[in-house]
């Protein structure tokens, strides 16, 4: 279900400090369905790459702090992630100039939050 407001976006590195954000909003109430994790990996925007293999691959092996059992961990090319973006919230433009921004900082990945409230994670790094 997409709630009508948009959702909180962290930019992260797939760090201890992910797993201590999911772990406060876990705290909060906050259930896997409402949190993503959304991983860039470039070695997967290529068109001829694109196999079901890619297509619907949902999280990588190393998933650290069994942070999988508490957000869904997302890990895919750009065009995938800009669409699992749209699908949470956000309008065609945010999600391109989100995955820009990811693209061009050192960040790995987007935490996203559906209906943040209080200040339960920090706003920024």
């Amino acid at each position: 279900m997409i709630s009508a407001t948009k959702p909180f976006v962290k930019f992260h590195r797939y760090d201890q400090e992910l797993v201590s954000d999911i772990q406060a909003l876990n705290s909060s109430g906050y259930h896997k369905d409402d949190i993503w994790v959304l991983r860039w990996n470039p070695d997967k925007n290529h068109s001829n790459q694109r196999d079901n293999y890619y297509k619907y691959s949902s999280h990588s092996e190393d998933v650290i702090g069994d942070i999988d059992s508490k957000a869904h961990v997302f890990e895919n090319g750009g065009e995938e992630l800009r669409t699992r973006l749209e699908k949470l919230g956000l309008s065609k433009d945010e999600a391109s100039a989100l995955f820009r921004e990811l693209q061009e900082s050192d960040y790995s990945c987007l935490l996203v939050v559906r209906d943040l409230k209080d200040n339960i994670i920090k706003m920024s790094n």
